[in-house]
């Protein structure tokens, strides 16, 4: 009698952890970026692109440069990565990235640095999208670049 009850808990909590883990993948967010798909980061990226557009009309917009990477040693991904490159007047760069930031959604925690000399962007686009922004290699470019990380390649 003992060893059916033990058989049957064990049973039973199998069964709980089977039905706990299907659950979970099926409801719960992704929690790094190789749970999702490069559709996905895409579409981020295509609204990020909008809402950036919006900012300044002296954008340029590349298109999307996939590559190939590494999710695990055994599953291998794609990664995407956009560029918009904004123009303005030599000297104002600083100026300009710092706008940007302002006016991303708050969502994004966009923060700059503080020198003037090399101030960077960073922002957080949401699923697993980063906005990085530097002065480009010409004088009165910035370059803001959206970075997908690995991913599913589907």
């Amino acid at each position: 009698m003992r060893k059916r009850l033990v058989i049957a808990g064990v049973a039973a909590w199998a069964l709980l952890l089977v039905g706990l883990a299907v659950y979970s993948y099926h409801r719960d967010p992704a929690t790094v970026p190789g749970q999702t798909t490069v559709a996905q980061a895409r579409a981020t990226m295509d609204r990020v692109t909008g809402e950036l557009s919006a900012v300044s009309s002296s954008v340029k917009i590349s298109e999307y440069a996939e590559s190939t990477c590494e999710i695990t040693n055994a599953r291998g991904g794609r990664s995407v990565k956009r560029e918009l490159t904004f123009t303005t007047t030599p000297g104002d760069e600083a100026t300009l990235l710092r706008s940007i930031a302002a006016e991303l959604p708050k969502a994004y925690h966009a923060t700059t640095t503080q020198g003037d000399a090399t101030v960077t962007l960073y922002a957080d686009a949401g699923d697993f999208v980063a906005v990085r922004g530097r002065k480009g290699a010409d004088p009165g470019s910035v370059v803001v670049s959206l970075l997908s990380g690995c991913r599913e390649a589907q």
